[in-house]
């Protein structure tokens, strides 16, 4: 069967992909108390330098943005305009990223930090972390002065918002595809990801001095645009696209050994582990409750690391990377769930409103159809 097939077979939302996003969020997680436990050395060495560690470990961010590619595709198909396709990523990103980032900074910082308040409160890179809201998101930004200075981890606030600045790239890139035609004529999707393809060879090979030898080290923010790109095409070619379970087996084994060996390897690991994201995506499971009550999966995202940074900080003699995982899962569930209940959800009803924003410009700009005439919402 096709992956559209699969997908009418589910009335159109395989719980495939509710459970690989809440999972994936867990891995991510679990990878992350590795660093938050030893520091960064022993996190390099102890996950990413070891055959089939890393080669496993590499194919859950690269997962994480096909399985968002492949979704937020759908999204765009069911868009009038650009401006309504944008306005419903703003309101799932943003209002839950500018409420963990202001917790961070203001709440957490302000009492664990070693500075006094005015110190603190007033400092360039407390005002620098502020600014991750914006999405220009840089190494220097991720941390908070005098915070968790005893941890392994010093400093640092929340690593994983170093992904942010790429989910925007993506999510622009995409739009710029849409008014580049590429709603009404795929092959466009497909010619954007072979431009991007070529564009990160060029650079890793320039930088590299074209030796593309093994590397330690996690997958590039490029890998991660290019992963959200095959997600897109996935989608866009869903009719033709077949779903085989032993082709998902094979492929998975494939991403994982790609990702391992070299570093063009990645490329061919993210053809293999987008295959495998939609493959196991589009399987429709029975819905446990912990799907059907909320989306956890953005909010263990985003919290999931300050949450194990205070705990390391809160809990020294507590310093393993499984007593991280068994502490911090349930809390950053809790908190997840919160994010959901409490802004996540709430910022989703807003959609309405984008609607009708877009209405009403449409029509007070005479000649404005949207992207087609038969665009269905």
């Amino acid at each position: 069967m096709t992956i559209d097939d699969l997908m009418a077979a589910a009335r159109g939302r395989p719980s495939g992909f509710d459970y690989m996003r809440l999972t994936l969020s867990v891995l991510v997680l679990m990878i992350h108390s590795v660093q938050i436990a030893y520091g960064q050395k022993p996190y390099m060495n102890a996950v990413w330098a070891h055959f089939p560690i890393d080669g496993l470990a590499m194919t859950v961010l690269p997962m994480f943005f096909t399985l968002s590619g492949f979704l937020v595709a759908g999204s765009l198909y069911r868009c009038r305009t650009l401006l309504s396709f944008m306005g419903l990523r703003f309101i799932r990103i943003y209002p839950a990223l500018a409420v963990e980032v202001t917790i961070s900074a203001v709440l957490i910082g302000g009492l664990v930090t070693n500075l006094s308040w005015p110190e603190y409160f007033t400092s360039e890179a407390f005002l620098r972390y502020l600014l991750n809201v914006t999405g220009h998101v840089s190494n220097a930004s991720l941390y908070l002065p005098g915070v968790f200075e005893t941890n392994p981890e010093p400093g640092m606030a929340n690593g994983q918002l170093w992904t942010v600045p790429y989910e925007l790239i993506c999510y622009i890139g995409l739009g710029v595809l849409a008014l580049a035609g590429a709603r009404k004529d795929r092959r466009v999707l497909l010619a954007g990801l072979l431009v991007f393809i070529a564009f990160s060879v060029i650079k890793m090979g320039l930088r590299t001095g074209w030796h593309f030898d093994p590397w330690v080290g996690p997958v590039t923010g490029r890998a991660l645009v290019i992963a959200f790109l095959f997600g897109i095409c996935l989608h866009a070619y869903r009719d033709r696209v077949q779903v085989h379970g032993y082709l998902v087996a094979i492929a998975a084994v494939v991403a994982v050994i790609a990702f391992s060996i070299s570093g063009l390897g990645q490329y061919i690991g993210l053809v293999a582990i987008a295959y495998v994201t939609v493959g196991l995506g589009v399987l429709d499971l029975p819905r446990l409750w912990v799907l059907k009550s909320a989306d956890l999966s953005y909010g263990i995202f985003l919290y999931h690391f300050i949450i194990q940074q205070l705990i390391a900080h809160l809990l020294p003699g507590m310093r393993e990377w499984y007593w991280i995982t068994a502490i911090s899962l349930p809390v950053t569930m809790l908190v997840a769930h919160l994010s959901w209940v409490g802004i996540e959800r709430p910022a989703l009803k807003l959609r309405q409103r984008v609607f009708a924003l877009e209405c009403r410009i449409m029509r007070s700009l005479p000649g404005m159809t949207g992207w087609h005439a038969s665009a269905e919402r």
